[in-house]
């Protein structure tokens, strides 16, 4: 069985993208960076527990 991807949620303190990185990334050198611009995100919730007002306003960074 499984449960899916656990995401947690990120904003952007340079550009204020809102964008998401999946735990099964962790290992990745971009998990918790911004894909525009790079900079390291403010974690605002996790799927888990505290999840953000609107997850679907936040993109998936899996394909970059």
């Amino acid at each position: 069985m499984s449960w899916g991807v656990y995401w947690m949620f990120y904003r952007c303190p340079v550009c204020q993208k809102k964008f998401k990185s999946g735990a099964d990334t962790i290992i990745e050198p971009s998990f918790g960076r911004c894909p525009r611009c790079h900079a390291e995100g403010q974690l605002i919730g996790e799927s888990g527990k505290n999840p953000p007002e609107d997850p679907n306003a936040y993109e998936d960074t899996a394909d970059y």
